[in-house]
């Protein structure tokens, strides 16, 4: 969850999804298929627990996950752009899901919640980051070489220092950029040498 939404905030939205509009509660189990994307139902979506993928998979049968979701993330297919590619959310363990009717939450709550208003609100900020997300990952995989990747991922979460702090594995950083860990090591090392990083045990600073 982006830090652009508060845990207090998170928890509120979560309590009174169910009770203000017309929701849809449904439990997936691994490999099921949760959503696919298409130009004309337009769903959202909000992982209550579990884990899941979006994934493509292009005419040629190749698959690339582009982004994993987990407990408190969103997905929905209102800012997709059409694509020749198939576009589909897996589940990769038990996932429950909480559908929501777009154009029903447009309209005013027919129980008069007073919260429906932060409730939108909250929504459409997890919808907007969501976006944001996907089209990170979509320039990410635009990028041809592995340095442009590693170089585009610190640049998005450096402080302002220039540092990125590693909080999480190195292997989980490497799966999120599509190249194996000792790739991922290797290319850093060199990236050290070549004075384009400086890099700590907790770490990286970019130099150029």
């Amino acid at each position: 969850m982006s830090k652009a939404l508060d845990v207090t905030r998170l928890l509120q939205f979560k309590k009174i999804l169910s009770n203000c509009v017309n929701v849809k509660r449904k439990t997936f189990y691994n490999k099921d298929l949760i959503l696919s994307y298409t130009p004309i139902k337009k769903k959202i979506g909000f992982i209550t627990y579990g884990k899941a993928n979006i994934v493509k998979t292009d005419s040629n049968g190749n698959t690339t996950i582009m982004r994993d979701l987990k407990e408190n993330d969103i997905f929905s297919n209102l800012f997709f752009q059409e694509t020749e590619d198939e576009i589909y959310i897996i589940s990769n363990e038990e996932t429950e899901v909480i559908f929501i009717d777009y154009y029903t939450i447009l309209k005013n709550c027919n129980k008069e919640c007073p919260f429906h208003n932060k409730l939108v609100l909250t929504l459409f900020d997890l919808l907007i980051l969501d976006n944001k997300q996907q089209n990170e990952k979509i320039e990410l995989l635009s990028k041809r070489t592995v340095e442009e990747k590693i170089l585009f991922f610190l640049k998005q979460r450096m402080n302002e220092n220039n540092i990125f702090k590693v909080t999480t594995s190195y292997k989980a950083i490497a799966e999120y950029l599509f190249v194996d860990r000792s790739n991922l090591m290797r290319e850093l090392k060199r990236m050290e040498e070549k004075g384009l990083i400086e890099k700590t045990e907790k770490t990286i600073k970019i130099k150029c």
